[in-house]
């Protein structure tokens, strides 16, 4: 039966664990070094724990070590591998194929998207060298993955929420070439969410200052059943940077989705983890931050990728103001607004934002003075009442478990039953009085069902035999106990657990080499070698910039966005090369119209 796995971020241990509650099957959260998120930390310590709790659920633990390394980083990124594999993190996420040649313990390894897993060759290489799961590429379109799928043998995962970089994933240097920080090393200093200058070769400003490059954000909520036929694995949320309450209500959504999926053909399908969510509300993504939604290329290249009015979460349309005064907000409302809600609109240049302190019909009294014009459209994006009701962390997760219980010779034996089929007997030499009232049957199993705050929802007691005892309620509920403490340990026992097929070292590498394969250490460079290429050049990093380097590619294209297409002859008086500038720098765009990619480079 195919295991279909909602993989969700965790910033550190309690959004890890509400992301559990809301029907995460694994979470991805970082170490304590080199992450792509470097601002976000966790000890070892917080992995074990978050480990300990995905585990009773059979859910995964993916700890992020996807940068590049230097030399004298090496030795640290062993022994935290090492540590974290102790503790029970079940796979690691990679960007650097330095780490391939460690002593590593037999962790299963993820090829990250990092790793620039767009390219099928590239991809079958990975999956021939032997990776356990292959991160892929956000860019690839519905036929691209089928074709993955049907040439290779590793697990296949695909984002499916959240923000979208506008750069092929490990190909972007912008940043680093600006500021000196990194994106590959977990740094990025977003200089895609920037306001930009387009012009071309005649000094004719096509865009000023206008956010050219920031993405809206990814949702295929409508597309899981196509991914699913498609051979995906694992339905990824980006986030790592989000609070609880963003990381629940995405995941509860996501986690209903896939539910319903598998209800579908049950027999053909199921999900990784095991329990049934409970929720106090009724998710919706929309109420969360976001930057408006695409499918990006998924299936074909759509207009409007970007909104090049701001890079920030506008949330939902809530009303159209009719007059502004003082404080206040006169409005024609389109959804309730409540007291303590973020609204924000547009001014005619930047998204502005205010906080309302009351409600009263359709005057919203607000935190400050507000200059607004009639007819302006209010967003909110921070909806207090709904937020609130996330924050309370009523969410609960249960494993489902049959009992039966009988007597013999006055002995009572317990048996539960999980819904992955595993069975734990009880039986003890304490011997009980028969029942005089036989109302004792109903009772002792009503007593049973009561798992209190336990990890597990009974959902039936069934009563074998004829012979019933009298067994005293706190006696009965120690034997509840132990029985579902034997459980327990039979469930971790029973736990699936990943498997890392031994690393090919005689797989020759399909594609040229050059800088852009992000070589920083002289163990990426061995292994490199080891797989036919050699003299390659280091990384960006390293190397440093020269003039024409391209410090982004991406499918996106300006041209097209702006209903310019050069293909589709709409680019009629634009005069090449086309410049990108702002206060930071200045870069060349170059169109590869044939295969449809976008470059930015530095200017010769």
């Amino acid at each position: 039966m195919r295991k279909l796995e909602l993989l969700s971020p965790a910033k550190n241990a309690e959004v890890a664990i509400a992301a559990i509650n809301n029907g995460a099957d694994a979470v991805y959260i970082g170490g304590p070094a080199f992450g792509a998120r470097k601002a976000v930390g966790n000890s070892l310590d917080d992995l074990a724990r978050v480990v300990d709790y995905a585990h009773r659920f059979y859910c995964r633990v993916f700890m992020t070590l996807n940068t590049i390394l230097y030399d004298n980083e090496l030795a640290e990124a062993e022994r935290l591998v090492r540590e974290a594999w102790r503790r029970g993190v079940d796979a690691l996420i990679v960007q650097d194929p330095g780490l391939l040649r460690l002593d590593l313990p037999p962790i299963a390894l993820h090829a990250s998207t990092q790793m620039h897993n767009y390219d099928l060759a590239r991809i079958k290489f990975l999956d021939e060298i032997g990776f356990q799961r292959i991160v892929l590429a956000r860019e690839l379109s519905l036929e691209q993955l089928r074709e993955i799928r049907r040439a290779t043998r590793a697990e296949l995962e695909y984002f499916v929420h959240g923000a979208l970089c506008v750069s092929l994933s490990g190909q972007c240097y912008m940043s680093h070439y600006l500021t000196g920080r990194s994106a590959n090393r977990g740094e990025c200093a977003q200089a895609c969410r920037m306001r930009w200058d387009v012009k071309d070769a005649s000094g004719r400003c096509l865009v000023r200052d206008k956010y050219v490059l920031s993405l809206k954000d990814l949702n295929l909520s409508a597309r899981l059943p196509e991914l699913v036929e498609a051979g995906i694995d694992s339905f990824k949320i980006e986030g790592r940077l989000k609070e609880a309450d963003y990381v629940a209500n995405v995941t509860n959504y996501y986690s209903r989705i896939l539910d319903g999926i598998v209800a579908k053909r049950p027999g053909e399908w199921k999900r990784v983890g095991s329990g049934l969510v409970s929720a106090s509300f009724e998710p919706d993504p929309a109420r969360s931050f976001n930057r408006g939604y695409t499918e990006y290329f998924f299936a074909g290249r759509p207009a409007g990728l970007v909104n090049m009015d701001t890079p920030k979460s506008t949330g939902k349309r809530v009303g159209v103001v009719k007059k502004a005064r003082g404080n206040a907000l006169f409005v024609e409302a389109e959804e309730p607004v409540h007291n303590a809600d973020g609204l924000c609109y547009f001014d005619g240049r930047e998204l502005c934002g205010v906080k309302v302190n009351r409600v009263e019909g359709d005057r919203l009294e607000c935190n400050e003075r507000v200059e607004v014009r009639p007819g302006t459209v209010l967003y909110r994006n921070y909806d207090h009442e709904f937020v609130s009701r996330l924050l309370k962390g009523d969410s609960v997760r249960k494993i489902r478990i049959a009992l039966t219980v009988r007597a013999e010779s006055g002995r009572l034996v317990l048996e539960a039953e999980d819904e992955d089929g595993v069975r734990v007997v009880l039986t003890d030499d304490e011997t009980f009085a028969p029942a005089e009232n036989p109302a004792q049957r109903e009772r002792l199993c009503a007593q049973l069902r009561k798992c209190g705050g336990t990890d597990y929802e009974c959902v039936r007691v069934e009563y074998l035999g004829d012979e019933v005892v009298f067994v005293p309620t706190a006696v009965l509920n120690g034997y509840r106990r132990r029985l579902l403490d034997a459980l327990a340990v039979a469930r971790e026992n029973s736990r699936p657990r990943l498997e890392q097929r031994p690393l090919r070292m005689d797989v020759v590498y399909p594609l040229a080499g050059d800088w852009k394969l992000n070589v920083v250490n002289h163990l990426a460079a061995d292994f490199y070698e080891a797989h036919g290429l050699s003299s390659l050049e280091a990384g960006f990093e390293k190397g440093g910039p020269r003039p024409g380097m391209e410090v982004m590619t991406t499918r996106y294209c300006l041209l097209h966005e702006l209903g310019m297409c050069r293909r589709e002859g709409r680019d009629r008086g634009v005069r090449y090369p086309l410049m990108l500038s702002n206060a930071l720098g200045c870069f060349r765009l170059d169109f590869d119209c044939a295969r449809c990619f976008m470059k930015v480079r530095i200017p010769d």
